[in-house]
């Protein structure tokens, strides 16, 4: 497949990138150079120019691109809010049907230790950055129902690029990243799911088994626990 990288040269970019490059075409896109991707553009989301002449001719779209955190209102308005929609809507003028969108677990952050996961939770985004990913998600919803884009919602753990394999429930390992962003874009039949984006625990607080049943990711990595620290 012909995949754009938004994002491309961040933490889980680099990881993404590596991982999917064997498989797939890969372009990269970021305000950053990129040097482990040959083909790359360095632009900003919030130039739609760039991102409309980014997505034309691909197959699919991982969208990791933004600002990572902060509550920046004006930062965060250009480029997780208008450039997140600059993504999509570059995706239906140029008829690219299939994206990954990275979320955050975080969204859930409000909800005791104790509460496991689901994707039918109702989210509880607390600062701007998180709020960002919500309004992602209901743009993927949106463009799914009406103009039949096929999008998938990674709610991403903790990830660090010094961490491979996860320590905690929340923590998403490097090989499980590939993993599900791999299958949030070459399972068949989506229309819109929301996934969480972690590795496995022997600590049930994420509903590990809904990525399986609706994409088909099946974390190879585990963290263990000792359950007198599951609430902690």
């Amino acid at each position: 497949m012909r995949v754009l990288i938004t994002g491309a040269a961040g933490t889980v970019g680099k990881i993404v990138a590596r991982g999917l490059y064997k498989d797939h075409e890969i372009k990269g896109f970021d305000l950053a150079p990129m040097p482990e991707i040959k083909d790359s553009i360095i632009g900003d989301l919030k130039d739609y120019e760039a991102v409309y002449n980014a997505v034309k001719g691909m197959d699919a779209v991982i969208h990791l691109g933004g600002l990572p955190g902060g509550d920046d209102w004006e930062a965060l308005l250009h480029s997780n809010f208008i450039g997140t929609y600059h993504i999509f809507e570059a995706m239906r003028q140029t008829n690219v049907k299939r994206i990954a969108y990275a979320s955050r677990a975080g969204i859930f952050s409000p909800y005791p230790k104790s509460l496991k996961r689901t994707a039918d939770l109702l989210p509880r985004p607390v600062g701007h950055y998180t709020v960002s990913k919500i309004f992602g998600e209901s743009l993927a919803y949106s463009y799914s129902h009406q103009y039949s884009l096929e999008c998938v919602c990674i709610r991403i753990g903790n990830f660090k690029l010094n961490r491979d394999l996860p320590e905690h429930p929340h923590h998403l390992s490097h090989g499980d990243c590939v993993r599900v962003f791999e299958r949030a874009i070459t399972h068949p039949d989506v229309k819109f799911e929301t996934v969480f984006g972690v590795s496995a625990s022997n600590w049930p607080m994420y509903d590990v088994e809904h990525g399986e049943k609706t994409i088909g990711y099946r974390p190879k990595d585990k963290s263990y626990v000792p359950k007198e620290l599951w609430e902690q």
